[in-house]
């Protein structure tokens, strides 16, 4: 039986190198993400070493990764952290920097926890990713993903300062409904309907029908 993480490492390691992707163990410390194994696939595609990769810390991070895809990764890595559960994983897209390319190379992964302390508190986490770039409608919808869950976050205070009244007079525009329409649908008159659209173009920034249905599709309005 394996009895610490070395002994752990060591045994996975072997089969890690055989796998189609690229394996990562990281270390679990305070402020810091250290890279204590990755696959040789992995080492040759950065074009570094492992004690190179070791030394940065979570600085391994800013290098090789888009760090504006790690909010949500974050989130979800926090809970997993928290519930303790060694058969839990989640996956996520993510974009790499190759040694040889300029541009980014999206990846799918897949993370668990690899290893735990005594008392149940993870210690190390290995992740698993694979270059979906070969699949061109997967990068293409991944990227339409990430704009998407930017222009939640960045308007969100925005939609949620607009009444119940108004929302609903934004979801009928973004069904191309007409302001008689919309009146007659919600029983008001055109001229508030009217005053409505006014005040939403006001409030969101917006001035066209495409962007009405930006932010109704955006918070499922529609």
């Amino acid at each position: 039986m394996v009895q610490n993480f070395h002994e752990k490492l060591e045994i996975f390691s072997s089969c890690a190198e055989l796998m189609p992707g690229v394996v990562v163990v990281h270390e679990l410390k305070e402020k810091d993400f250290r890279t204590v194994f990755m696959s040789s696939r992995g080492l040759d595609q950065l074009g570094v070493s492992l004690q190179e990769l070791s030394d940065m810390g979570s600085k391994y991070h800013e290098r090789f990764f888009n760090n504006e895809d790690m909010e949500d990764f974050m989130v979800k890595l926090r809970q997993l952290l928290q519930n303790k559960d060694p058969l839990e994983t989640f996956t996520f897209f993510q974009q790499v920097k190759f040694k040889d390319r300029e541009e980014w190379v999206w990846h799918m992964g897949s993370i668990r926890i690899f290893h735990q302390a005594a008392d149940g508190t993870p210690t190390h986490l290995v992740t698993v990713s694979f270059p979906v770039d070969r699949m061109k409608h997967i990068p293409n919808k991944a990227e339409r993903l990430l704009a998407e869950n930017e222009f939640f976050r960045e308007n969100l205070h925005k939609f949620l300062n607009m009444g119940k009244r108004a929302k609903e007079v934004l979801r009928l525009v973004a069904l191309g409904k007409s302001s008689a329409e919309i009146a007659e649908e919600l029983n008001i008159s055109i001229e508030t309907v009217n005053t409505h659209r006014k005040n939403i173009k006001k409030k969101l920034g917006i001035s066209s029908n495409y962007e009405f249905a930006e932010y109704a599709r955006a918070y499922d309005l529609i």
